[in-house]
């Protein structure tokens, strides 16, 4: 078994010893290149596992589609941790049919972070952040949906046939692929692939730019200097950046933070508003609509509720970081 252990090790440092000899490229871009293809690995299996429980959900929509007008914003705020942006595009879509409420598709939209989590296994010692993150965004994606739907803003009911629901699934997701993929059965095992490529692809750019600014301004600390890095006014820039549909924002949002170029409330502010393609699918469907403000504003001042929040009471944060307390001493 140690053997085996060994050569598995050799194969995986095989990039990085021959990147290493590229000595013709700049520092900081052998070292982005390692950085991103050692994280290919642990990208694949992610996105497989994911693509497994999307099938699941595709195969079986009726379930999906009962378990949110059940437990709406409790199966929104849960699902919607996974680093994938087509549950957001597809409950947008219920939405603009009248089949969930305004608290059901905020719920969907808070807690979701697309694919920045699993980014922030690139480094370890950013890595225990994830865990803060997701409590806190479920925690507060479930009181915003509840007070949402409390106060009597929305009282959407299903006027659709659910069992007509499959034609709306062709909206694109992320890789540009339709959300129905079980009508193309060979594809779910191939997109994984896709999306793995198509991270690498988005990572590596934003990494070497990212890399190529610092490397400009002399230093990560002068480039965090001129973000105004621990000011309250990052929190704000963040969360509004957020809002643009796009997967590249959490991408982007998840680097600088690594890179020591945001503060953590600024990167919880801008994963508040950050819906990948869902708001993007909001818009398309119901263009010009007053709900495509509100829900605009209530992610802004959600994000900076929770920004600022984090920014005066960072001891919440750490406490949160250690499994709530129980592992201070690990």
């Amino acid at each position: 078994m140690e053997e085996i252990l060994e050569q598995i090790k050799l194969v995986l440092s095989m990039p990085e010893t021959l990147i290493c000899q590229c000595l013709f490229l700049p520092e900081y871009v052998r070292q982005t290149l390692i950085d991103c293809i050692n994280f290919v690995p642990w990208l694949f299996f992610l996105y497989y596992a994911i693509e497994l429980l999307e099938r699941f959900f595709l195969k079986n929509i009726h379930l999906f589609i009962r378990l949110i007008r059940t437990i709406g914003p409790i199966f929104g705020v849960v699902i919607s941790v996974i680093p994938e942006c087509g549950y957001q595009v597809m409950v947008s879509t219920f939405y603009s049919r009248k089949m969930i409420t305004r608290g059901t598709l905020l719920a969907f939209y808070i807690s979701c972070s697309d694919d920045a989590l699993p980014l922030l296994f690139m480094d370890l010692d950013k890595a225990i952040y994830i865990l803060p993150i997701v409590i806190i965004k479920i925690v507060v994606g479930l009181l915003v949906a509840f007070l949402v739907d409390l106060v009597g803003l929305i009282a959407h009911k299903n006027t659709e046939d659910i069992n007509a629901i499959n034609t709306d699934l062709n909206e694109p997701a992320c890789c540009h692929h339709r959300i129905m993929t079980v009508e193309n059965p060979p594809y779910w095992q191939t997109h994984p692939l896709i999306h793995t490529f198509n991270m690498f692809m988005f990572t590596l750019l934003s990494l070497l730019l990212i890399n190529c600014i610092i490397n400009g301004f002399g230093s990560a600390e002068q480039l965090a200097t001129f973000l105004m890095i621990d000011s309250p006014y990052q929190i704000i820039g963040t969360a509004i950046f957020g809002l643009i549909p796009n997967c590249v924002v959490s991408i982007i949002l998840a680097l600088l933070f690594m890179k020591n170029l945001i503060s953590f409330p600024a990167l919880l502010a801008g994963l508040v508003t950050v819906t990948g393609l869902g708001y993007g699918t909001l818009l398309k469907r119901l263009p010009n609509h007053k709900d495509n403000y509100f829900f605009a504003f209530m992610l802004v001042i959600t994000a900076l509720g929770v920004g600022y929040l984090a920014y005066i009471y960072p001891d919440i944060v750490e406490m949160l970081k250690f499994g709530l307390g129980f592992n201070q001493g690990v």
